[in-house]
């Protein structure tokens, strides 16, 4: 497979998996329980969870078609990952560490959202630099898709409450295509390079 093809495909996938997930993110995390605040009730917690687990693995699911072409990846792994993703979620949600504004929900988990699948079976130590960028491209992308959101928002002087149904929708769209068009170019480029050093005989 040439490079530009592994791009081209892990660029689709990664967009085509978010685009699904985060279309049904919405309607899973609030259809029920409906709209909420910063503090959440269990039920939308137990919502938000199951619907957080079902963007992760139908993303990895996507990623998984491309990656299987250099090494196998088990339903186990899959899981292992859709645990992690949904993990660092609440952490990032509920952790007081680090100080700020930012949504350290979104950047923490989508460390491993880009990252699950490979991070385990590629070396750090063969290529530092290519590693370090596609571990970071993911929640760079997103943050990226937060501040296009927050231009746009801004600029028409919009209302900007992303616990809005219809905002909601418009802010996990708009972050997942951004994270998988920029996040899937600039982490497929590298990973391309280790894939084919980490199969080569």
């Amino acid at each position: 497979m040439t490079k530009q093809t592994f791009v081209k495909k892990w660029v689709l996938a990664n967009t085509l998996g978010l685009l699904i997930g985060y279309i049904l993110y919405t309607p899973i995390g609030h259809g029920i329980t409906g709209n909420h605040g910063r503090v959440l009730s269990t039920d939308q917690i137990i919502a938000h969870s199951i619907a957080v687990a079902v963007v992760g693995l139908i993303l990895f699911l996507f990623q998984r078609s491309v990656l299987k072409s250099y090494f196998e990846i088990s339903f186990l792994r899959i899981s292992l990952a859709t645990l992690a993703f949904t993990g660092l979620f609440w952490f990032g949600y509920y952790q007081t560490f680090i100080p700020g504004e930012f949504d350290y929900d979104i950047l923490l988990s989508f460390l491993v959202l880009g990252s699950g699948l490979w991070i385990t079976t590629l070396s750090f130590s063969t290529n530092k630099l290519g590693w370090l960028i596609a571990l970071l491209s993911f929640p760079m992308a997103s943050f990226i898709g937060e501040v296009i959101l927050f231009v746009i928002f801004s600029t028409f002087d919009l209302n900007m409450d992303v616990q809005n149904t219809t905002n909601h929708i418009i802010f996990w769209l708009t972050v997942g295509v951004t994270t998988g068009l920029l996040g899937g170019w600039a982490s497929g480029s590298v990973l391309y390079k280790m894939l084919e050093k980490n199969t080569a005989p």
